[in-house]
């Protein structure tokens, strides 16, 4: 799903003059996600570059897999957010446009245990971190069993 957007998206990137890159999805990484769902956070993200970057700004797509985790992290070459966390609010944002595109991806990602962040991207830009959980990892459990005391013999 990952390469089949991302594919879709770069034939606009090329109109644009963008380039494109796809890192790490050269193999299987099975989400506990519905695939629409999945590429709906994807495409809000990949949609967020070109109407939030100018013509020309490049971008890379990178999935990780990890124990019990793998992440999509999107990064573009563009002016960055200056407030994520602001960013991350519900209908806010402070690009113009309606701050949805954030939120779908957050909903995604905390549906399977996961999160989102935000950084600086080593192309200049925004790097938009979603963390999926792929495997149910339970609670350290601490031991029930009884310790007995000796008697003190002072």
């Amino acid at each position: 799903m990952l390469r089949d957007r991302v594919a879709f998206w770069s034939v606009l990137a090329e109109d644009e003059g963008r380039s494109c890159e796809l890192i790490g999805a050269d193999r299987p990484a099975p989400l506990p996600l519905p695939g629409a769902e999945l590429a709906a956070a994807v495409d809000a993200l990949l949609g967020n570059i070109f109407r939030h970057t100018a013509e020309g700004t490049g971008f890379a797509v990178t999935l990780h897999q990890g124990q019990g985790v793998t992440g999509i992290l999107v990064a573009d070459g563009g002016p960055g957010i200056a407030d994520p966390d602001a960013a991350l609010q519900r209908g806010r944002s402070g690009g113009g446009s309606t701050g949805l595109g954030l939120d779908i991806a957050r909903r995604a990602a905390e549906s399977t245990g996961g999160y989102l962040r935000i950084h600086r991207s080593v192309l200049g830009g925004a790097q938009i971190q979603m963390w999926f959980r792929t495997r149910w990892l339970p609670p350290a459990r601490r031991s029930r069993r009884l310790v007995r005391r000796r008697p003190s013999t002072h």
